[in-house]
């Protein structure tokens, strides 16, 4: 997932001025004047990773915080996250880098605060990327186009083409794939299409889909999850 997808800075005052009024929400809660209420978020192949953390110490625009050990692993990854609490302006987060993490002290030192936004938290549900191929074969009219997934959700789907396809916007296409052993044909509506730089097409469908082909892909995202969570503990998140 794109940065620009999960989350987007915003200003409230001004640089300094919102660091320093993040700093002092964080003081406060060392002190116990401000419940201590902080969970941290990042994504790892479009899965959140979302657990609770305690400040530590505070060492000028510095704060050490005890992680939960996964979380330190894709802050490693990441070299940043993002923090929510309640204490923050009303929908707002705040976006900081990492200075130090050790997942193995469950230990990580933030710094560079400012407050963000967070998209990806929008989504109706919970995408998962797909890392091994699954090909789909969309349809239009005469129009046939085989490509391999990217990412699914219980309401869309991505897929990688070398063909720019000739759709208009929500139009309406009929999507072939298999998960989990089950081939499963869906009706999609086509939203648009991004190309990079190797000229590859990335096609986005929103996707209605019945009782079948909702319980596959319920489970086919809960098994991927359970992949990525897995892959966290056993420290498979490298630099």
């Amino acid at each position: 997932m794109k940065k620009n997808e999960v989350y987007h800075l915003v200003t409230v005052d001004n640089g300094m001025t919102d660091t320093a009024s993040i700093l002092r929400v964080f003081s406060k809660m060392t002190t116990g004047s401000l419940t201590s209420d902080i969970k941290l978020l990042n994504y790892y192949h479009e899965v959140p990773v979302n657990y609770g953390a305690t400040i530590s110490s505070i060492d000028k625009d510095s704060v050490e915080l005890s992680v939960h050990e996964n979380q330190a692993v894709v802050i490693k990854h990441d070299n940043s996250t993002l923090i929510k609490s309640m204490h923050f302006p009303k929908d707002l987060a705040v976006h900081c880098y990492a200075a130090y993490v050790n997942p193995s002290k469950k230990i990580a030192v933030l710094h560079s605060f400012a407050y963000a936004q967070i998209r990806a938290e929008r989504r109706e549900s919970v995408r998962v990327s797909v890392t091994q191929p699954i090909q789909v074969v969309f349809t239009h009219e005469s129009i046939r186009i085989v490509g391999t997934m990217v990412d699914i959700s219980g309401t869309g789907i991505s897929v990688c083409t070398d063909v720019n396809p000739e759709i208009n916007t929500n139009q309406m296409v009929q999507l072939t794939f298999s998960l989990m052993g089950s081939p499963l044909t869906v009706q999609g509506t086509f939203i648009r299409t991004l190309t990079d730089v190797s000229d590859q097409h990335v096609c986005i469908f929103q996707i209605k889909s019945g009782m079948k082909s909702d319980t596959i892909i319920g489970k086919f995202i809960y098994q991927r999850q359970i992949e990525i969570i897995n892959e966290l503990k056993d420290g498979l998140v490298t630099d």
